[in-house]
């Protein structure tokens, strides 16, 4: 097994620490989910890059398989938001509906000697998840010592939400859009 892969499915793995610390609602344990998440966000950059340095490294599978993974570690971080009664539980199925979609274009699109990747909207739309998710993990934290601020609220965490799922909706459109015409043909 190629070492991308490898790193790539350590993240899946990373994925339980972080929900069983996110919902321990102490100190310790939110400090670690956020520790964890951190750690799951960076292996992402480090398998691309591994792949992307080294070309032996890269594989078909590690080009399915990093934004599955993906997707599983910031589906899991929003369902569990909900659950938690942080955003409303449309927020995260938009957001499942949204990856169901384009991973079905991306395998029409995808054939026997090409397998369509990440482009730079599904890079940048992880990393602005990322980014809300680790916010609303400072906002558990911060709640949980009772420290009250202006700038991390379950409303702002909410419309922040909402934005992000716009916005990647809006790629998403983009993304079909972009490959239309083999959409198209394949009817």
């Amino acid at each position: 097994m190629k070492i991308p892969n490898i790193i790539t499915l350590s993240r899946l793995l990373f994925i339980p620490l972080i929900l069983l610390t996110l919902y321990s609602n102490e100190p310790r344990y939110l400090i670690l989910s956020i520790f964890f998440f951190l750690i799951a966000i960076a292996t992402d950059s480090i398998d691309g890059y591994i792949a992307r340095k080294f070309k032996n490294q890269k594989s078909k599978f590690g080009t399915f398989l990093d934004p599955l993974v993906d997707k599983m570690l910031i589906l899991s971080m929003f369902f569990a938001f909900s659950d938690l009664g942080l955003i409303p539980l449309w927020l995260p199925l938009i957001f499942l509906f949204r990856e169901l979609l384009v991973t079905c274009v991306r395998q029409v699109c995808s054939g026997e000697k090409k397998v369509v990747g990440a482009n730079w909207m599904g890079k940048s739309k992880f990393a602005m998840q990322a980014i809300v998710i680790i916010y609303t993990q400072f906002f558990l934290l911060f709640e949980s010592l009772n420290i009250i601020t202006g700038f991390l609220t379950q409303s702002i965490v909410f419309y922040i939400t909402l934005i992000i799922t716009t916005i990647s909706i809006v790629y998403a459109i983009n993304f079909i859009w972009w490959y239309k015409d083999e959409l198209l043909s394949d009817l």
